[in-house]
């Protein structure tokens, strides 16, 4: 063997390496990020979204793990346990996975609220809430003056 080609040598391993090594992809590093900031939004440590979504702490950690750089078991978590964080974050999996610049307005509290509660539920909260609307509408009506 030449000398020339000794040297080469490690270079070559090193990038065969780097290859074959498993990295994190753009869908990985974008849901660990949605739910990072929107898991630091809430106020939220990972052990408290773990708890609120039925999963590990290690599935939270492992998820956000990606963002440094490290690929990990949950780097693609099932639809399931996306669902649930989503649910837990009072977001939809859709915006778990959007871009961070395609994304929709933040639902209200109301409506995260309402996420995951039965339809009877739902319909006499709605009827709650139209109701104070009304009241607080007819309250800010300028008042009508009679001749």
């Amino acid at each position: 063997m030449s000398l020339k080609s000794e040297a080469a040598r490690p270079i070559r391993a090193r990038i065969v390496e780097e290859v074959s090594r498993p990295r994190a992809t753009d869908l990985a590093v974008r849901l660990a990020e949605q739910v990072r900031r929107l898991r630091i939004q809430a106020g939220l440590t990972q052990a408290e979204l773990a708890a609120r979504a039925g999963v590990t702490v290690e599935t939270i950690a492992r998820l956000e793990r990606v963002l440094r750089g490290r690929l990990s078991a949950n780097a693609n978590p099932s639809l399931e346990t996306m669902e649930r964080i989503g649910t837990a974050l009072g977001v939809e999996v859709s915006e778990l996975l959007s871009a961070p610049g395609k994304q929709r307005p933040k639902d209200d509290r109301l409506a995260s609220v309402l996420r995951g509660v039965s339809a009877a539920t739902r319909r006499r909260v709605i009827r709650v809430a139209e109701a104070l609307v009304r009241d607080d509408r007819a309250d800010t009506k300028p008042a009508v003056r009679r001749r």
